[in-house]
């Protein structure tokens, strides 16, 4: 999401030190004034209303004082210390949020497109504007996948920034989707309404917008746009089998299951796939390794070294997206037990999703473990890098597909 950074005049003051400062301190006050109105506000969270409850005048009243306490907060604390002004934080989140906004503002766009009311069928939802918004998604992170592919073996600039914007396009109309779907699923009825995070169909969705967001940001800040090749390979290779599940019959929009009927997904699901997208980065960032290492070892006459982040680049890269995908991930799992002590009366209960989930957080925990505390790094590392991934993928879609438990409503139907 940080295309929108890039540029100069109105763009560049934009994104100087006190102006994004503010905004980070705004957007964290707008949270923090939903999070308010859901918990302490009168009948202000309702599970199957919860987005118009967001875009109610009562929620914008309540995310506008989050806001503007958050900019007071800001400038005081700004004057009383100047250097928060240059915050890492603030510089790094900011254009992420400002993205989302943008995807906010382009599904209230697609919604002007929707069937009229009485065209509107539960039983057929074939004509939802979603549903090609995905489409061009999906044709535009194959097109991105392939201009990237391009890249290694015709590195011109043009080719490098069509694979980049292309990326970006596909993520900014991924994420719209979403949130367009959210807003469909309330044209059936108030009761089915719920987030767009309740199936596979749009899990997968989230999951590539997710990696695609996180291998852009590094892409930015470390050059790294022949590693895309590999990253929007593996994007496109989950937007294949999203076109698959559509074709059985697994796109349309259903109620939730009693399970799901809860606040906590809204939060569990998507820090899950932040882990989920992470290590999917840094799986592309272990193959770009090892492809490299294998033209070093072939004598190293190769076009390709050219444009080819270094290994030791290629070996931080891996590193710096676990570093981001673990402590999400860890979260995520904590979360999750919360849940479900609430949905089932106990934190843990050695279910197959909870088992795998394990299994996956201990493979990254040992990954940061063997690099930092014990100094691996290089070929072993990116070996582990993509194991690991073949793992999460196993936790993420094989248990959802095979094995029954308490997660089993995350099983195709």
């Amino acid at each position: 999401m940080t295309a929108i950074t890039a540029g100069g005049g109105f763009t560049a003051t934009l994104y100087r030190s006190r102006w994004v400062f503010l905004r980070f301190a705004a957007y964290l006050g707008a949270m923090a004034g939903i999070a308010a109105m859901a918990r302490f506000g009168t009948g202000a969270y309702e599970e199957n209303a919860f987005l118009y409850q967001i875009l109610s005048m009562k929620g914008l009243i309540w995310g506008g004082t989050g806001a503007l306490a958050g900019c007071g907060m800001a400038i005081v604390a700004s004057t009383a210390k100047p250097k928060l002004m240059d915050a890492k934080m603030a510089r790094n989140f900011v254009p992420w949020l400002d993205g989302f906004v943008l995807m906010v503002i382009l599904a209230a766009i697609w919604a002007l497109f929707e069937p009229a009311a009485d065209q509107i069928s539960y039983d057929d939802q074939s004509n939802l504007f979603a549903g090609r918004v995905i489409m061009a998604m999906n044709v535009i992170f194959i097109f991105s996948s392939v201009s990237y592919i391009a890249y290694l073996f015709a590195p011109e600039s043009f080719i490098g920034r069509i694979a980049t914007w292309s990326a970006y396009a596909g993520l900014y109309l991924g994420g719209s989707s979403l949130l367009l779907r959210w807003h469909e699923s309330y044209l059936f009825d108030m009761e089915i309404g719920h987030a767009p995070v309740s199936n596979l169909y749009e899990v997968f969705i989230l999951l590539c917008c997710v990696t695609t967001a996180i291998y852009l940001a590094l892409e930015k800040r470390y050059q790294a746009k022949a590693m895309g090749a590999f990253v929007l390979t593996l994007v496109s290779a989950a937007v294949f089998f999203d076109i698959w599940l559509a074709s059985v019959g697994q796109a349309d929009i259903k109620p939730l299951v009693p399970a799901l009927q809860s606040y906590w997904m809204k939060i569990h699901v998507p820090m899950n796939f932040v882990g989920y997208g992470s290590f999917a980065v840094a799986c592309g960032a272990g193959m770009a390794y090892l492809v490299r290492f294998r033209l070093e070892a072939n004598g190293g006459t190769s076009k390709m070294l050219k444009i080819f982040p270094s290994l030791d680049q290629l070996d931080q890269l891996a590193y710096k997206a676990v570093a981001i995908g673990f402590p999400a991930f860890t979260l995520a799992t904590i979360l999750g037990a919360a849940w479900a002590s609430e949905a089932w009366g106990g934190y843990w209960s050695w279910d197959p999703k909870e088992t795998w989930a394990l299994i996956v957080w201990m493979t990254y925990g040992a990954y940061l473990h063997a690099r930092v505390s014990h100094g691996w790094h290089g070929k072993a590392l990116a070996w582990w890098a993509v194991a690991g991934f073949l793992v999460t993928v196993f936790c993420f879609l094989g248990v959802n597909m095979y094995l029954s438990g308490l997660h089993s409503y995350g099983r195709l139907s």
